[in-house]
C-alpha cells in the first residue's frame, strides 16, 4: 500500500479557502496592535513600522477581497463583499486616525461605517457559511462608531 497522491486539483484553493485567508489575515491585526502599543508606549520611534505593517496588511486583504469577488460567482461572493467593506471602513478610520484629523472626516466615517452595515445584512441573509465573521465584522463596528462618536462629542462642534 502507498501513500494516496495529490493531484492538481486537490491543490487548488476553492473561494471559502481564500476566505477563510482573508479572515485570518484581519485576525493579525490583534497582534500587531499589541506590538504597536509596545511601539507607542516604549519604543516611540519605531510606531511607524506598526503603521506601515496595518497599511500592508489592509491593502493585502483588500485586493484578496477584490479578486475573490472578481473571479468567483457564487452566492459566497457577497462574503467577499462585506470583507471589502470591513476593509474600506476600517482605512476611513485608520485614516482619521492618523494624519487626515477633521471634523468633517467623522460624517466620512459614519457614511462607510452605514454602507458596510447595509452590506452586512445582504450578506447575512445571502449567506449560510462564516456567518460569525460579519457577526464580529458588526460588533467591531459598533465599537468603532462608540469611539467615533465620544470622541466626536469631546471635540465639540467646531466645523473648522
Amino acid at each position: 500500500m502507498g501513500t494516496p497522491e495529490l493531484s492538481r486539483d486537490d491543490l487548488k484553493l476553492t473561494e471559502l479557502s481564500y476566505i477563510k485567508i482573508n479572515a485570518l489575515m484581519l485576525l493579525m491585526i490583534l497582534p500587531l496592535s499589541v506590538i504597536g502599543y509596545q511601539f507607542a508606549v516604549s519604543n516611540e520611534e519605531m510606531f511607524f513600522v506598526y503603521e506601515w505593517a496595518l497599511v500592508v496588511l489592509v491593502l493585502i486583504s483588500f485586493i484578496l477581497a477584490g479578486a475573490t469577488s472578481i473571479i468567483y460567482n457564487s452566492s459566497n461572493t457577497w462574503l467577499s463583499y462585506a470583507i471589502l467593506s470591513f476593509d474600506l471602513q476600517f482605512a476611513v478610520f485608520g485614516l482619521f486616525m492618523g494624519p487626515y484629523t477633521f471634523y468633517k472626516f467623522f460624517f466620512v466615517y459614519y457614511l462607510c461605517a452605514a454602507i458596510a452595515l447595509i452590506i452586512w445584512i445582504i450578506t447575512l441573509k445571502k449567506v449560510k457559511v462564516f456567518r460569525y465573521l460579519i457577526v464580529i465584522f458588526i460588533i467591531v463596528t459598533v465599537l468603532l462608531t462608540s469611539y467615533m462618536l465620544l470622541l466626536q462629542n469631546l471635540w465639540g462642534m467646531n466645523w473648522m
